[in-house]
């Protein structure tokens, strides 16, 4: 019976799956039509808002369950919190981390306690080499 509902559920993925493709290669195909060599630079927003409104009439199929997961590896997704506590950790106890938003811009800054030093950088590896340059330079 597990076996049954397994082999079911494969089979419904696999449709959703093809579906999304087929989706897909029908998107592809609607904007090698309407977007053209030469276009002046003047018509492409208005012919990216003429698509985005066209697109977004009809909805992509959903994707299968477990498809993000096998894209990553089977591994669960990353949970930000506590990628936030292993960086803060890896730059000690008198160190304060914050990640900020403003409108399509995130960074990360890392500020010791008594403010003395602050490091902002777009991602956790530049924050991090910026850190250890300054701790070697000290």
């Amino acid at each position: 019976m597990a076996k049954q509902r397994d082999g079911e559920q494969e089979q419904g993925r696999d449709g959703r799956d093809k579906e999304l493709a087929q989706y897909e290669k029908q998107l592809g195909s609607y904007l090698q039509e309407r977007i053209k060599p030469g276009l002046s630079p003047g018509a492409i927003p208005l012919l990216a808002r003429s698509i985005a409104k066209e697109i977004s009439r009809e909805e992509p199929p959903e994707k299968s369950a477990g498809t993000d997961a096998a894209e990553a590896g089977g591994a669960p997704a990353p949970d930000f919190e506590a990628d936030m506590h292993e960086l803060q950790a890896e730059l000690g106890n008198d160190w304060i981390l914050s990640f900020s938003v403003h409108g399509e811009d995130g960074w990360l800054t890392a500020e010791k306690q008594d403010s003395s030093q602050r490091i902002e950088a777009e991602t956790a590896a530049e924050l991090l080499k910026i850190y250890d340059d300054a701790m070697a330079s000290e």
